[in-house]
């Protein structure tokens, strides 16, 4: 699918958009192998490896040596990319997120568990009574809409 500079290229711009935390406790998207997931996302997209394509292309035709740049001359490339193709890029921001987030193992990073939504759950702390009644607050002010029945 990609050659090996591409996919070189490719985990380093998905780290870019979806960064290892500093303290080490997550991985980036490219470090987790979200670019595995961009082949099979045609649900999502129409063509996510020509758009996935576009974006690795621009990418190495405007800097050549994006991989020994330093970071921040990077994130310059990847904007000027964004700017330059942005359709092909936004997808490739959708795509990654949706690679990362959808994968079971990731859910303990961003503080829920990693067992499925149903049957079980997650533990949703209740709301305060303050916070409910600023909630419905608009709700008792309307009054009552309904007939009795």
């Amino acid at each position: 699918m990609w050659t090996k500079a591409q996919s070189e290229l490719l985990n380093v711009i998905l780290d870019h958009l979806i960064p290892p935390r500093a303290d080490g406790s997550a991985p980036g998207a490219g470090a987790l192998g979200v670019a595995e997931f961009l082949p099979t996302a045609t649900p999502f997209a129409e063509d996510p490896v020509g758009t996935v394509t576009a974006v690795l292309d621009h990418v190495s035709k405007t800097a050549p040596d994006f991989l020994s740049q330093s970071a921040a001359a990077q994130v310059a490339v990847l904007k000027a990319t964004e700017a330059a193709v942005p359709a092909p890029f936004a997808c490739l921001v959708r795509l990654t997120y949706m690679g990362y987030y959808s994968r079971p193992d990731t859910r303990p990073y961003v503080g829920v568990g990693a067992h499925p939504i149903h049957p079980e759950g997650y533990p949703v702390p209740s709301e305060s009574a303050e916070s409910l009644a600023e909630l419905t607050a608009p709700v008792r002010r309307r009054g009552q809409i309904y007939r009795n029945a």
